[in-house]
């Protein structure tokens, strides 16, 4: 029995090796990692594990009973796993370029194996092509937005007028979501409900102010993960939280890509610089 064990993880090994793509996927117990890119969760590493691929570390990290989450540092090939993880120590998952933070999550079983070594997997869903998200067409209901702050003066702003090529429904509604208050520290978030593959952003400015146009001329654009539930700024490929330009009128809209798909469940658009007043209309692009 013990030969055969000793098999069957091996095997596991090999497919995962081979099977391997922009996320980690584990057949043994059930689970599954995704990574955060350019993270790391810090004070929780207990073993260090040099030379080997983040595939393996995975297995690793699922046979051993301690370990919750683990670390890969991409430039010195060293597995580091976690006695934790940040779902439970969201404020130690920090900023490291180079390293990948992986977090297990439990999934149903999508692979099965029989005593003689046999492999039967579930297909899996592959996005072949990203696609506006449901923010235009109506398709992510109004409560799923939500904004930190909203004016409210001679006309009334909603985060649902931040929807893009948003039209105000009357003469007292913003044609844009528009902030009460100007700072950096306004933000407009979609929930999702469900993972969702996102990869960028459609932005737009404030629908029917001739007199005083205004639009957001930077950005940054904040993730949830499925787990941990933790924030997180999109990074370019310095591992740097990335700003992005955005509208130069009030009627154009501007496509911006990011460095990597990320899978999230909550998506916050975050203006840095605007004109005039924070004015935003927008739309996710991903894969549903």
């Amino acid at each position: 029995m013990a030969v055969l064990s000793s098999f069957i993880f091996l095997l596991l090994e090999i497919i995962i090796e081979v099977s391997a793509s922009y996320s980690v996927s584990g057949l043994y117990r059930g689970v599954w990692y995704q990574p955060v890119e350019h993270h790391a969760l810090l004070g929780q590493s207990f073993m260090n594990i040099p030379g080997i691929s983040a595939v393996r570390c995975s297995v690793r990290c699922l046979s051993h009973h301690g370990c919750f989450s683990f670390n890969y540092d991409h430039i010195n090939q060293v597995c580091q796993m976690n006695t934790a993880s940040a779902e439970h120590v969201c404020h130690n998952l920090q900023g490291m370029p180079h390293f990948s933070y992986y977090d297990a999550t439990a999934k149903p079983m999508t692979c099965q194996i029989n005593v003689l070594g046999n492999v039967k997997c579930a297909p899996l869903k592959v996005c072949v092509g990203f696609e506006k998200l449901g923010l235009e067409d109506g398709s992510i209901p109004d409560e799923s937005l939500s904004a930190s702050s909203n004016y409210n003066g001679l006309r009334m702003s909603t985060p649902a007028g931040g929807r893009l090529n948003k039209l105000p429904p009357d003469d007292n509604t913003i044609g844009a979501w528009h902030a009460e208050v100007k700072d950096t520290n306004q933000w407009i978030q979609v929930d999702l409900g469900n993972p969702t593959y996102v990869i960028g952003v459609l932005t737009q400015g404030r629908y029917g102010n001739p007199y005083a146009p205004q639009w957001v001329t930077k950005y940054k654009v904040q993730f949830e993960p499925p787990s941990p539930a933790c924030l997180l700024d999109m990074k370019d490929q310095l591992g740097q939280t990335q700003i992005f330009n955005g509208n130069t009128d009030e009627h154009s809209v501007v496509e911006r890509r990011f460095f990597k798909p990320v899978l999230a469940v909550k998506i916050r658009i975050v203006p840095v610089e605007w004109k005039v007043s924070i004015c935003l209309r927008f739309e996710l692009l991903g894969c549903k």
